[in-house]
Formats: C-alpha cells, structure tokens, sequence
C-alpha cells in the first residue's frame, strides 16, 4: 500500500542537474532534479551505508547514476539498480512529484519487494 505525499523539499532548493540531500519519516534520501522530474533513491549506499550525497553524479540523456564516494559502488538513479559494485543490493526507490512549487514524495508501489540480491 502506498502512503500519502509529503513534501520534502521546495523546488527553488533543488537546482536542475543537482543532488540534493532530504528526509522523509526518518529515511535520509537522495533527490535529483531533471526537467520537471525528480528522481528520489534512498541516500545510504547497501554496501556499507556511505552517504550518496557527497558522491558523484553523472548523466548520460536519461541514464542517470550516482557512485558511492567510499568504495564506487554506481547505481542508477532511476530504478536503484546496481551498475557496478561491490554493492550487491539495489537502493530503495521512492516517487517523487513535483506540486505547487514542492518536492513530494512517497514509497515506491513495489517498495515491499526484494530488490537484487546481497
């Protein structure tokens, strides 16, 4: 079951191109802005918990990843999927909208769900 929308963030406080750090109920997440979509990963690495944040982001047209500023584990933003490890796990996703000049977001529909292996 998917949970209500709660805003993290207003829109002037997360630049186009740009990672930005927020909180939703206590999971630190990662938000990444493209266009008029926000992408929002959880923002611990599932290798050794490292803080997303401070690493690299790079885009590619719609691919876009964030590596881990620890080890380089790289994982797509998109989907939280690993791309190169030594993470095994893939990050937890969450949805995210933007409404009325906010930054919204919520548990992914599938968030229940095992995501890679680790």
């Amino acid at each position: 079951m998917q949970g209500d929308w709660t805003a993290v963030v207003g829109l002037e406080d997360l630049p186009e191109g740009r990672s930005v750090r927020a909180s939703l109920d206590g999971e630190d997440l990662l938000l990444y802005r493209m266009g008029d979509r926000v992408l929002a990963v959880s923002n611990r690495c599932t290798h050794q918990g490292a803080p997303l944040h401070r690493g690299a982001i790079h885009a590619a047209g719609s691919l876009v990843t964030v590596s881990c500023p620890v080890h380089g584990s790289t994982f797509e933003l998109a989907g939280g999927r690993v791309l190169r490890g030594p993470a095994t796990r893939s990050l937890p996703v969450f949805e995210a909208r933007i409404n009325a000049g906010q930054v919204e977001v919520r548990p992914a529909a599938d968030a229940g769900a095992p995501s890679g292996s680790g």
